[in-house]
């Protein structure tokens, strides 16, 4: 598959629009290869994790956390100029797909939500809206069923059709129209379009971190966790060297009963007041900070940074291997927790 196309499709799955201002998440480092038959996909750009990916013969390396958030020259010596080197010599593509994954309705992201059979899901912090844009033009010929058929489909296409007289009307998601816009080109032969948009009041998709949804049923606390434990020891096995297992740490004041449980994947610390706020019992997140446990008005469990994120990871390898099919072989690289944990007696 040319590596522009490949790149399209993992843009049309986390859609850099989703992404936060702050962030980094689109090609890292550009390579030299004009096709792509394996794709990597992997939690953590880092040295060792790259170089097996680059040893399988990765033409594309997926990450979820960029190489860097600000442009930086390769002067000092660390992992960011060690994996600059790797690619460079490969000639490979490096892609961060990060907040614009996190944030993405129905992504892989929201994995644990559908793992505990959540109703009723919101976001915790909305933070962007996209409105789906209306296309009209006179098509140069007919296009066929067959034709349409991976257009409407495609993510973000709410409907595609052609009149008697030749006129196409496309509605999609914004994100998804340059990709389409692509499509049609291919089908029409490139020849001249001339396209008249509009902005449509609904449907609009709104993104952001984190989710808030109910219990199939009320839990008490010590069922709950159980729940909750086997799904993420089903998940992952997080602790370094390999053995499985699974530990949190708990903070603040502990409800007898579960009904409500918000979430969110990686760093949540600054999600608890809108958690609560949202009605939880609980939330679910990694990398809480002591005078954040300190301050809690309920119950959290910091699960890990990793640990939510490598099973994203994962899921989203499957998702892009359904999606490329048989034209780029997918494969996920399993990274390790930089912490493990020592139990005492």
């Amino acid at each position: 598959m040319n590596a522009d196309k490949a790149l399209s499709r993992i843009r049309a799955l986390a859609p850099e629009a989703y992404a936060a201002d702050w962030d980094n998440s689109r090609v890292q480092i550009r390579g030299a290869r004009e096709a792509v038959k394996k794709l990597a996909v992997a939690l953590d750009p880092s040295p060792a994790l790259m170089g097996d990916c680059l040893g399988w013969g990765a033409d594309l390396v997926l990450t979820h956390h960029p190489l860097y958030f600000k442009p930086q020259a390769p002067t000092a010596s660390g992992q960011y100029l060690d994996v600059l080197r790797l690619f460079v010599s490969a000639g490979a593509w490096l892609y961060a797909a990060h907040t614009s994954l996190d944030c993405r309705p129905d992504g892989p992201a929201f994995w644990l939500g559908r793992e505990l059979g959540l109703k009723g899901c919101a976001s915790l912090e909305p933070c962007q809206s996209f409105p789906a844009r209306e296309v009209f033009f006179q098509a140069p010929s007919r296009f066929t069923e067959g034709e349409a058929r991976p257009l409407v489909e495609a993510p973000g296409v709410h409907a595609l059709s052609q009149s008697a007289a030749g006129e196409v009307r496309v509605v999609a998601e914004e994100h998804a129209w340059p990709e389409v816009f692509e499509e049609l080109k291919g089908i029409f032969a490139n020849k001249p379009i001339e396209y008249y948009v509009r902005r449509l009041e609904t449907p609009v998709v709104s993104v952001g971190f984190g989710q808030v949804g109910d219990l199939p049923e009320p839990l008490a606390f010590e069922a709950f966790a159980e729940r909750l434990e086997r799904a993420l020891f089903s998940a992952q096995k997080p602790f370094a060297g390999g053995k499985a297992g699974v530990a949190w740490a708990e903070c603040g004041p502990k409800p007898e009963t579960i009904r409500r449980v918000a979430y969110t994947t990686g760093s949540g610390a600054s999600l608890i007041p809108a958690a609560f706020a949202a009605g939880a019992d609980v939330f679910i997140c990694g990398d809480v900070k002591h005078h954040a446990a300190m301050e809690t008005p309920g119950l959290v469990l910091d699960v890990g940074h990793f640990i939510l994120e490598e099973e994203m990871m994962r899921l989203f390898a499957t998702e892009l291997q359904s999606d490329l099919g048989r034209e780029v072989e997918v494969r996920f690289f399993a990274g390790r927790s930089p912490f493990s944990f020592r139990v005492l007696a």
